[in-house]
This record gives C-alpha cells, structure tokens and sequence, in this order.
C-alpha cells in the first residue's frame, strides 16, 4: 500500500534513513522520487520499495522469490510482479538489462544492485561523504517544466535501452555468468552494384561495432568472402563455418535495394545444432542511408540481446511474444499506460499497435491498446470516444479471428459494452452469468463492485472487492482494484488515498480532481486550486477538469445561480451535460439539472454511473428526495430499479460469493424505496461531510 513503512529485519528503528544517493540519482523514500539534476521521476512506492530493500544489501544478491514475499504478501502477485517493478526502476534510472550501471541481473538466481550508495550519517549507518539533500521541491504549480522533464526522463530512460546498447558507458558490469561468441559472417549482396558494396559492408560493420559493446559478448568477425557464393549461403555450410570459428552463435543475412528500397534479412543460427532463433526483414525506404543503417542496427542489437540472454528471453515468451523489437514497444507502451493521463494513454496506445506490426499475433499488445483506450475514453469527448470505440472493435475483430478461445477476448468485450454507456443491463447479466459459473474471468468480481459502488451499494461492494482475484495483464490489476476501493471512502480518507495514488501516478488525471475537490470540501482552497490547475493541465478535452472547477465554485460560493461563473459552465457543449447537470444539482435547481441530463449524449452516459454517486455528496437533501430527480434517474435506467437488480445480483450470488445484502440495502429492498445514500459510511462520517460543505451551502443560501 502507498505510503506504508517497511521493515527488513530487526535493524530498522524509527530513524530510518529516507534519502541518500545511488550512483548519479538522488533517493526520496518518502516522496518516491529519483532525482538527477533537473529531472526528477516518480516511482511506484512498491517499486521504491524494491530500491530500497537491493540498497539496504548492495551487491548482494536479492532472490525473485524473497523480493515477491517480502512486498507482495497479502496481495495478489502475479509472476511478472517483480519483473515489472525492476523494469520500472531501471526505466526510471535510465538503466539496462545488458549494460546495467544500477541494476544487476543475475540468471536464475535475483537481482543486485551494483551503483555505490551513499548514505548520510546516522546511528545506524555511518559514511563519510554525503550526497545533497534534494529536499526543496522547486516545481512549477502549472506543470509544465516538470511535464517536460517527466516525458524526458520517461520517454528517454524507455529508448535509452536501445541507444545504449550501442554507446554504452565505459563501466560495463556483465549480467552473464560466461563469454557468448558470436561470429558475423559477411552479408550477402543481392544484385547490389558493385561500387555500393559499400552498403552491405557498412551494414555489418556497424552490427559488428555495435554488438560488440553488448557485456560479455565476443564479436567474431571472418573475411569477407565466405558468404559470397551459393554454396556458403546454405544452412550446414553456415553451422560449420560457425564450428570451425568456436562460435556459440552466427548471424547471417543479405542485403538487396530495388526502386529506392533497401531490404535486409538477418538471421541468427545456433551453431551447436543448426537451430534459427531469430529472423527479420527490413523493407525501407533509401532516403538516409546513415539513418537507415542504425535504425536496423538498433533493432537487431536490441533483438539479439534478447534472444542471448536466457532471462529475458524467458520473459518475452512469457508476454506472448517471440519477437524482440515487439517486446521491446510493448514495455514502452505499458511504461506509459501506467501514467493513467490522456496524452500518456495515446502514447501507450501508439507503442502497442507499433508492437503489432512487429508481431501481428501478440494477444497481449492487442488487449493492452484496447484497455488503455478504454481507460482513455473515460476522459474524453464524443467524438474521440467514437474513434476510440472503433479501435476496439477493431481489435476484437482481430482477436476473435486469432485467438476465438483467449480469456482475452472476454475481456476485450467487456470494454466494448462499457464503451457504449447504454448497455449496463447487457453487462450486469454477463458478469452475474460469469459470477455464477463457479469459473468466472478475474476482473468480474471488481467490475461488478463498480456497479455496486454507482448504485450507492459501498458495503456490497468493498466485499467483492475483497475477493477480486489476481488476473492477467491488463484485465484489471491489484493497483487498479486498490483504487477502485477509495471511491467508497469518506472525504477524509478519500483525500489520504488519493495523494497516495498521485505517489504512484502524478498525471493521474483523475486523483487529481479528487484531492482538489476533496482539499476544497475540506477549506483549504488555495492547495484545491493548485490541484485544480494541474488537473486542468493534463485534462486536455476537459471533462473532468471543469466537474473539478464546478464543485470547487459550489463550495467555494463563487458559483451562484446565474452569475458569471455558473453561465461559463452552464455554456458548455453537450459532452459537458453532465456537469451541468450536476451543479444544477448542487445549487437547488433541479428543473435545470433533469433538463441537461436528459440531454447527456448516449456515450457520455457512461459518466453517470462513474461520478452520479460521488456527486451526490453535493447535493442537497432535498434534491435527492425530489420526485422529479428520482424520476429522471430512472429515466435513465439508473434509478431504482437498477438499483433493485443489483440487490437481487448480490442474493443471487451470494452462495458462489459469501457477500449478503446489507441491513441498509435488505430494508430498502423490501420497503421498495430508492437507497440515496451508500451503506457504508458511518452516521460520523455523514456528520462530518455535512459540517464540511455547511459553510458553501451557506454562501449560496440553500440550505434545507
């Protein structure tokens, strides 16, 4: 959990160190912060737990299986919880797998940190220099520089993989226990022109220079000539060439140009047995041929790195994918869908269908474009939920065609139905049908507590959250369930959970609009407002940015019936009904709030059963007990008898799941009345929301 303090041993007191240097970066434990200069990056707290514990021991090596116990206890780790942690962190320090300066993987038995550590002096671990505190936090309210040095830091610590495998550092620590020879035969040339051999020997220079930087790999580069005749370009010629050389590996291609097109095939061969392990062809265009040259010698590099490295090769087939350069995109991708802002979830997109057309059968890239779209949509505007939706069904498309009994299809579908904001009673009977199976997809229980938690049932709905079990990638991950958990909170705790999120995800366009308007419920309008901006700054459509804005102006006073701040709202497209509708709400006026929900275009109406409930800790009693917003409620179909089906889902369930109605929801049930209000909280937690936005109330005098 974000912000819990963990213990190695018995020798961690109350004093703990919290900040010190690693190699170039400064370390904040509290903050979670790495910091070089002017680029700071965040890290998950379970990630910079992770740092920390390699710290506490450094060189030693730390087991994949004592890491996962010692973080993942309690939790629901999947067998690329590690893996991924150390993928952060090395993102994050700009380090790699094959030439790690931080990082040290050693085959089949952990990991190592392997960069000196530094820490400030104290009772329990003296040193004699120290590294500057990097306590001042000098960042911009409005974003924007620090924006910059994330995407820097992000986007470069992400490529750098690539890149520094070719211009490593000079300080190459080896992550393999013995030498790999690799011999790199000369390449053939395929009616290429004699006076631009050049091309085909430049090519495989530069591989030779290139992989020869790679750690513990000895590059063997024969004459030129050995590859020049038929009889040396067949397989067993190329497997004894590889023999008579000592070589535990050959690569081997050609290179051919025809209509301003160059096209390279490599190949790698197993010189033991004769075994391809790696293939690909190049087809592009001779515009750069500098360029050219090192856009396929980074590929290859990076690919073969891969495919001679026994651990990473085991993780690749684990995704689902045999090809490198696909798992290579597919990491980036996943690095930024894990930022959860709209730009972010369009680059995590991007890198997922660039994986694809490395490797057309990657299920894994296929669900990770159509869940970060889904996620995507949820901030978007019609039009592009539109566009989005199509990309989906487009993958489903090429999913059910690929792989017609993959889990993933499920899933996939799943996000299809959410998508079209109409279809919650199509969704409801599947996930119930899924639940009472005995056998259902992981991400069942956890999204059927999302309908739960919109139709005011929090107690239901926490304990199914309990029993959401681990699932594969991106169904729905513990991270995401943990967050799903603090929209039932109470303000207070809502607010504590929502900054621990912003720990693991800074640019979460959504927490962010959650600890600004729970900062403003609270009073503290100046920080809701800083809050507020950088919402803003990341909500580029601006649907949750201006909810955020109406319900800081709503407390706040600032916003007042027909005054110049409640018109700027109220003049917003129709993608923003919503909202309107909602401060029509909380300002008394119901006939305006049934007028613009009515009006809610039908793929924006997935909004209502995401926000309607928070929401409606703004509203007056009086609105919620309206005949008139109850009506429109279930004009909507998410009123009462949506809420009934629910009740009924949870009795149905409750011999698979062990989750009974609670005493609020069982006399709602049987008194057929509408339960406005969640079951969770206490009348103390009632007490104290009603205290808090008294003095907003006040200012726009409507109190009941």
């Amino acid at each position: 959990m974000p912000g819990r303090t963990l213990k190695y041993g018995s020798t961690v007191a109350s004093e703990k160190i919290t900040k010190y240097r690693i190699g170039d970066w400064d370390v904040s434990l509290t903050s979670c912060t790495l910091t070089q200069g002017d680029v700071e990056v965040k890290v998950t707290p379970r990630s910079m737990d992770v740092l920390d514990c390699l710290a506490q021991q450094p060189g030693d090596v730390i087991s994949h299986e004592e890491l996962l116990g010692r973080f993942w206890q309690g939790t629901f780790p999947s067998d690329h919880a590690v893996h991924k942690a150390i993928a952060e962190l090395r993102s994050a320090l700009g380090d790699d797998a094959h030439q790690p300066r931080y990082i040290r993987t050693i085959p089949k038995r952990g990991y190592s940190l392997i960069a000196d550590v530094v820490r400030p002096p104290s009772s329990a671990d003296t040193v004699a220099e120290t590294a500057a505190d990097p306590t001042a936090d000098s960042r911009s309210p409005t974003w924007h520089p620090l924006q910059d040095n994330r995407v820097l830091a992000g986007l470069g610590a992400a490529a750098l993989a690539a890149v520094l495998l070719i211009w490593p550092g000079s300080n190459v620590v080896s992550d393999k226990d013995e030498v790999v020879r690799l011999a790199v035969l000369p390449f053939v040339n395929r009616g290429l022109n004699t006076e631009n051999q050049f091309l085909t020997d430049g090519l495989r220079e530069s591989l030779v220079d290139g992989l020869s930087k790679l750690s513990h790999m000895e590059v063997l580069s024969p004459a030129r000539g050995l590859a020049d005749s038929e009889e040396n370009r067949r397989s067993e010629r190329i497997v004894d060439r590889g023999r008579d050389l000592n070589a535990d590996h050959v690569l081997h291609g050609s290179v051919q140009t025809a209509e301003g097109r160059m096209r390279v095939t490599v190949q790698l061969t197993r010189a033991s047995d004769g075994v391809h392990q790696y293939s690909e062809q190049f087809d592009l265009p001779i515009e750069d041929l500098f360029g050219l040259q090192d856009q396929i010698v980074s590929n290859v590099v990076s690919a073969l790195s891969v495919h001679l490295d026994e651990e990473e090769r085991r993780q690749m087939l684990d995704w689902g994918t045999t090809d490198a350069i696909a798992y290579e995109r597919f990491l980036r991708a996943e690095f930024y869908y894990n930022q959860f802002s709209p730009d972010d979830f369009q680059r995590a997109i991007d890198y997922y269908l660039s994986a694809l057309e490395a490797d057309p059968d990657f299920i894994n890239a296929y669900q990770g474009a159509a869940t970060a779209a889904n996620n995507m949509a949820v901030y978007s505007g019609s039009e592009r939920i539109a566009e989005l939706t199509e990309l989906i069904s487009s993958i489903h498309r090429e999913v059910a065609r690929l792989a017609p009994d993959s889990a993933a299809l499920q899933s996939i579908n799943e996000m299809k139905l959410r998508m079209s904001g109409t279809s919650q009673i199509q969704q409801e009977m599947q996930l119930r049908e899924q639940i009472l199976s005995g056998n259902p997809p992981g991400y069942a229980m956890a999204h059927y507590a999302l309908f739960l938690i919109g139709a005011r049932m929090y107690e239901e709905a926490s304990q199914f959250l309990d029993r959401a079990s681990d699932v594969g990638p991106f169904e729905i991950s513990p991270d995401e369930v943990w967050s799903y958990r603090s929209n039932i909170q109470a303000p207070r705790a809502m607010l504590l959970s929502a900054k621990g999120q912003l720990q693991e995800r800074p640019y979460h366009v959504g927490f962010l609009g959650t600890v600004a308007t729970n900062l403003a419920l609270a009073g503290d309008f100046r920080q809701a407002e800083m809050f507020f901006n950088r919402q803003r700054d990341v909500d580029k459509d601006g649907l949750l940015a201006h909810y955020s804005e109406a319900v800081i102006g709503f407390l706040s006073g600032e916003m007042a019936l027909g005054n110049e701040a409640y018109r700027a709202i109220m003049n917003l497209g129709e993608d923003h009904n919503f909202t309107k509708g909602a401060l029509s709400f909380m300002l008394g006026d119901v006939e305006s709030g049934v007028e613009q929900w009515r009006h809610i275009p039908p793929l924006q109406k997935r909004r209502l059963f995401n926000v309607t409930h928070s929401a409606e800790k703004y509203f007056p009693s009086a609105v919620l007990e309206d005949p008139r917003y109850l009506a429109v409620l279930e004009e909507l179909d998410f009123g009462i008898s949506w809420q009934r089906r629910l009740m009924e889902g949870v009795m149905a369930m409750q011999p698979m799941t062990g989750v009974a109605l609670s005493e609020r929801a069982r006399a709602a049930y049987e008194a057929g009345t509408f339960m406005s209000r969640n079951n969770l909280w206490s009348d103390e937690d009632w007490a104290e929301l009603e205290s808090r936005k008294l003095a907003g109330m006040q200012a726009q005098n409507i109190l009941d």
